[in-house]
This record gives structure tokens, C-alpha cells and sequence, in this order.
């Protein structure tokens, strides 16, 4: 080994561990110079649509280090700053009208360097029009594995139509046919279950859209599932009502019990009867016999007269 080469030792450890640090801060300088900083989140609370004329809440989320974070609109050139050194600022709307809607994105300063643009937001006003209505097709009872639409109908025409499942920040968005629009669900999974509205709005007016539809309940149903039966409040009409399997058939098995009931009384009727008759018939009989007995080869003759049942 050559005299000037360094010997191998624990000092070398930490000249490694000083050039990694070096390095990091280094980098971390040049790209806060570049204007690189991560970029931070904005969200709107309670949520990015809001009906005419409520608050809402931007909230732009920044990283360790920021000193002020700033709201910006697109194609605006006013700004709005907070100065905060904690990792969130707060942008408070107090009513959203118009010309507070739109696409909004934040970024946060630290050290002099500004950070990179979150994602936009967009912040749609609802409540604009009349809201249209929103149905499932076949049945909003669905099998796993099925398909459904969901139709949006309105009272007037609109270019555009949204289909939003309440408790999600996305939405869907579809062009309008003939006052509605379809939204096809193929082969439905059981996330695919809840509660959806829909809107419509017209393309000139982007963030205006129509009050929400009433909600409707998609239910997702396993293969194996039993039928639910739906009892009617109302009351059953000879015209309307349908017949439950189960009383008729225990109707049919009263009336078959009734019948062998009656035929039983039928057939107890007769053997009765007839008893009767062969008891009435031997006691007719007995005089008869008697006088054949008392003159032997003739027949008794019915100028014989009456028999008194006493003299037998």
C-alpha cells in the first residue's frame, strides 16, 4: 500500500455522512432557487359545490418552512396572501355568487422561494337552475355483475350533465341528448352502491350549474340475495290486489278439508238410513214367517189381518 493513501478507519464514516447532508442541503437550496419547492393541496370545505350565495373554505396545505401561502384564481390577476408559519392557511369565501367561481390553485413561499402551483380546484356554484331528476334503469336494485343507467332529465335544454355519488370529490361529466343524459354503469361492483344526484349546466356558464337532483339510492344486490317483499300501505282493491301463494294455498287446503268433512257426514247419513230401513223391514217380516209356519205349503194371506206385536 503507497504511503499517501489513507488508511482505512472509523474516520472515514463520517466524512461520508457530512457530504451525504451536504449534498441534501445543497440540493434542497438549488431547487428552492429554481422555484421547486413540493407543491402543496388545496381543498374546499365542505366540498368544491356550493349552492348560491354559501360560504365555503379554501384550504391550502403547505409543507414544514413556509412562511406565507398564497390563492390565486386563473385568469385573474389578483392574489390573495396569508402569512402563517404553520403547514395550512385558510382562505375563507363568505358567499359564492358568480364571480367567485372558478379554478383556483395556491403555493406557498419559504425563504424567499415560492413553491409549485397545487392542482387546481374548481369551485362550482350550484343552485343556479332548477334542478332536474335523476332515475335508474331497469330498477335501482341491481345484481352484482349487471349493468344500469342512470338517467338525468331536466325541464329545459342544457348542454352538459353531472352525475355525482354523494361522499366522493370526483364527478362525472356527460354531454346532454334530448334533455337528458345517460350515464351507463356496466358490470356494477358493490362500491358502486349509495347515494347519487345529478346536475346540468350550460357550456357559456361552466360554474353555474342547476340545483341538485332529489338523491337516489343505488342498491347492489348479491346473486344469492332473498326477494324482498314490499309491503303496500295502501289498502287492496278486487281491481289491484294480487294473491299471496301462501293464503291460497291455505285456502285450498280448508276447502279440501271441508269437503272430506262433508262427504264423511254424507256417507255417515246413508249407512244410517239404511240401517234404519233393515231394521223397519225385519220386523215386517216376522208375522209373515210365523204364519208359514203354522200352515205348512200355503202362503199367508193378508186376510190374516193386522199382528199385534204383543201375541209374538
Amino acid at each position: 500500500m503507497s504511503p499517501l493513501s489513507p488508511e482505512p478507519g472509523p474516520t472515514m464514516f463520517p466524512s461520508l455522512v457530512t457530504l451525504l447532508v451536504f449534498g441534501l442541503w445543497l440540493s434542497q437550496r438549488i431547487r428552492a432557487q429554481e422555484g421547486t419547492l413540493p407543491s402543496p393541496t388545496l381543498q374546499a370545505d365542505p366540498g368544491p359545490l356550493i349552492p348560491l350565495k354559501k360560504p365555503v373554505t379554501l384550504r391550502c396545505q403547505g409543507f414544514p418552512g413556509a412562511d406565507m401561502y398564497r390563492l390565486r384564481k386563473e385568469g385573474s390577476s389578483q392574489y390573495r396572501d396569508v402569512a402563517t408559519t404553520r403547514r395550512e392557511a385558510e382562505f375563507p369565501i363568505p358567499s359564492v355568487v358568480p364571480n367567485t367561481t372558478g379554478s383556483y390553485y395556491c403555493l406557498y413561499k419559504s425563504q424567499s422561494h415560492w413553491s409549485q402551483p397545487s392542482q387546481p380546484l374548481r369551485l362550482v356554484m350550484t343552485d343556479w337552475y332548477d334542478k332536474p331528476s335523476l332515475s335508474a334503469l331497469p330498477s335501482p336494485e341491481v345484481f352484482l355483475g349487471n349493468n344500469v343507467t342512470l338517467r338525468c332529465r331536466s325541464q329545459q335544454w342544457f348542454e352538459n350533465y353531472v352525475l355525482h355519488k354523494e361522499g366522493e370529490a370526483g364527478y362525472t361529466q356527460k354531454e346532454g341528448k334530448w334533455y337528458r343524459a345517460d350515464f351507463h354503469l356496466s358490470e356494477v361492483t358493490a362500491a358502486q352502491g349509495g347515494s347519487y344526484r345529478c346536475y346540468s349546466f350550460h357550456l357559456d356558464t361552466i360554474y353555474e350549474w342547476s340545483a341538485p337532483s332529489d338523491p337516489l339510492e343505488l342498491r347492489i344486490r348479491a346473486a344469492t340475495d332473498e326477494p324482498q317483499l314490499h309491503v303496500s300501505s295502501k289498502p287492496l282493491s278486487s281491481a289491484n290486489s294480487t294473491t299471496n301463494p301462501a293464503a291460497q294455498n291455505y285456502t285450498v287446503g280448508n276447502l279440501i278439508r271441508l269437503g272430506l268433512a262433508g262427504l264423511v257426514l254424507i256417507i255417515l247419513g246413508i249407512l244410517l238410513v239404511e240401517a234404519r230401513c233393515s231394521q223397519s223391514g225385519a220386523l215386517r217380516s216376522g208375522p209373515e214367517v210365523a204364519a208359514q209356519a203354522a200352515i205348512p205349503g200355503q202362503r199367508a194371506k193378508q186376510s190374516l189381518g193386522p199382528v199385534n206385536l204383543q201375541d209374538l
